[in-house]
């Protein structure tokens, strides 16, 4: 049995002296094989918080193609500003989601980066 997850767990720590600018968020699920739909609902379930929170830029739910990938899925969720991320991360809402029935099965390791070098001139490919 896992030990219990909680809300703090799940959310990034921002820098002390504060950040200018958007931050994107990179969290690392550990996800057992054979368990991936249940992962996907609970993470989906979780997006609809997310989208409705000010400041919310985009989002994005990776999956490995590689085999021997430690964390099979990457949550990339991009934010307008460090206060906005944070505010969304202290709600009750917020604590509420991330530590309803089934998250205990699903460590992360989330952590805020900001861009320092982009080159968008491909769209990525989603499939469905």
């Amino acid at each position: 049995m896992q030990d219990a997850i909680t809300p703090e767990d799940r959310s990034a720590k921002g820098p002390a002296e504060g950040h200018d600018g958007p931050v994107t968020l990179i969290n690392k699920f550990v996800v057992p094989p054979g368990r991936d739909e249940r992962f996907v609902e609970l993470w989906t379930a979780a997006s609809h918080y997310f989208r409705r929170q000010h400041g919310y830029l985009s989002l994005r739910l990776h999956k490995a193609v590689s085999p021997d990938a430690q964390y099979r899925f990457v949550n990339v969720a991009r934010w307008n500003s460090l206060e906005d991320f944070q505010a969304a991360h202290a709600t009750e809402e917020f604590r509420a989601t991330v530590t309803a029935d089934g998250w205990e099965e699903f460590p992360s390791t989330p952590a805020l980066y900001e861009v320092i070098v982009a080159d968008d001139a491909e769209p990525a490919h989603a499939s469905s």
